[in-house]
């Protein structure tokens, strides 16, 4: 999607949160605290939106499917779908040290996962960890949420890497492959716009709801595109 499509897009304030410096700080204290008490640290959104996008996985796809997580953080939502049998999982994540505590926890629970940093908005990084064939599946629990908030120099939400993002995720994904995304910045119907130059709306998972002033909503949203095959 370009940037003449800005009006699909909340209006987002860059933030700490968006910065690479930031997430290796926060991921240097959680590998810290891995290696001296055996806490994997934090799970964003969770347990409940973790379990549900696994319980999705595992329900719509076989466990030879080859996943990735992107922005993968501690390596939680991999962990989960090997101890349920998936056998050909990749995480990556732009903080080399996100990626050591992931190997190391996988490593300790005894479990085989590829893990690797990646820039998600690198053309180039995105084809190497695709590979010829792409993903079956692509999570996404935060990821893009952090990536909205990524500030340019001016102090500015970065537009380009908000446009981007969807490009690469097609790009990552075979044909007829899934997307499963888990935000608390964006609705439905703006991730809708947002994938759609690239992928269709497949599904939705149900989170609890609340009703204000007559209208019902939920503070997470999890949704699933497909990637239809080239004409």
């Amino acid at each position: 999607m370009s940037s003449s499509d800005n009006k699909d897009t909340p209006a987002f304030e860059a933030s700490r949160l968006g910065r690479k410096d930031h997430w290796d700080s926060v991921y240097d204290r959680e590998l810290h605290n891995y290696e001296t008490t055996g806490d994997i640290g934090e799970i964003w959104f969770g347990s409940s939106a973790a379990t549900k996008m696994v319980s999705w996985v595992v329900r719509t796809t076989q466990p030879s499917a080859r996943i990735l997580d992107v922005g993968c953080g501690n390596g939680h939502l991999l962990l989960d779908l090997a101890s349920r049998g998936y056998t050909n999982l990749t995480g990556t994540d732009y903080s080399a040290q996100a990626v050591r505590l992931a190997h190391e926890i996988a490593l300790s629970d005894h479990h085989t996962i590829t893990y690797a940093e990646q820039d998600f908005l690198d053309p180039e990084q995105v084809a190497r960890v695709a590979g010829s064939t792409g993903f079956d599946v692509v999570l996404d629990k935060g990821t893009y949420d952090a990536i909205c908030l990524m500030p340019m120099e001016d102090g500015s939400v970065d537009q380009k890497a908000i446009d981007v993002y969807p490009e690469s995720v097609a790009r990552s994904l075979a044909d007829g492959g899934v997307f499963l995304i888990t935000s608390c910045n964006w609705t439905e119907d703006e991730l809708v716009r947002r994938f759609k130059d690239h992928l269709e709306l497949f599904d939705r998972v149900k989170h609890t709801t609340f009703a204000f002033g007559g209208a019902v909503g939920q503070t997470v949203v999890t949704v699933a595109f497909k990637k239809q095959p080239a004409a």
